[in-house]
């Protein structure tokens, strides 16, 4: 839990605040790279929407979009795709689920709640009701 708890202060540090959004895209990226495994070559993200979780993403994988590796889009949907340089890679898309958590946080934190207990269960649960992973060809398709 250390190593989280570094992790979404970084994160905050570079979205200048606590929020649903980039804490979720800081459990994209971890979980993108957790399934990846080892990746020796240099990894590159899109993120399909213009959202704060493009801050939690960078943090996570360490693609930043002012050195290139991360491409942001807004084609309405919130999905990583997180790449190796042959091409491979995973997509690791938020679910409805982790969408309503994240704007029932938001409406706490609105209300002054206190966000580390707001977004405990954001950063704590299980990747599963969070995200869908999906394997990536090198040809860019689903596998």
């Amino acid at each position: 839990m250390t190593d989280s708890l570094d992790l979404f202060l970084r994160i905050r540090a570079r979205h200048g605040h606590y929020c649903p959004m980039s804490t979720l895209g800081g459990r994209l990226g971890m979980a993108a790279l957790s399934a990846l495994g080892d990746a020796d070559e240099e990894l590159t993200a899109s993120y399909h929407i213009d959202t704060c979780a493009a801050d939690g993403i960078a943090v996570a994988t360490g693609c930043l979009q002012e050195d290139g590796r991360l491409a942001v889009s807004n084609n309405g949907c919130h999905r990583l795709e997180l790449r190796c340089g042959d091409g491979c890679g995973v997509a690791a898309e938020l679910t409805a689920t982790a969408l309503e958590r994240a704007a029932v946080c938001r409406r706490q934190l609105d209300e002054g709640a206190d966000p580390d207990v707001v977004l405990a269960a954001l950063r704590t649960a299980p990747v599963a009701e969070l995200m869908t992973l999906t394997a990536l060809t090198d040809e860019g398709r689903d596998a």
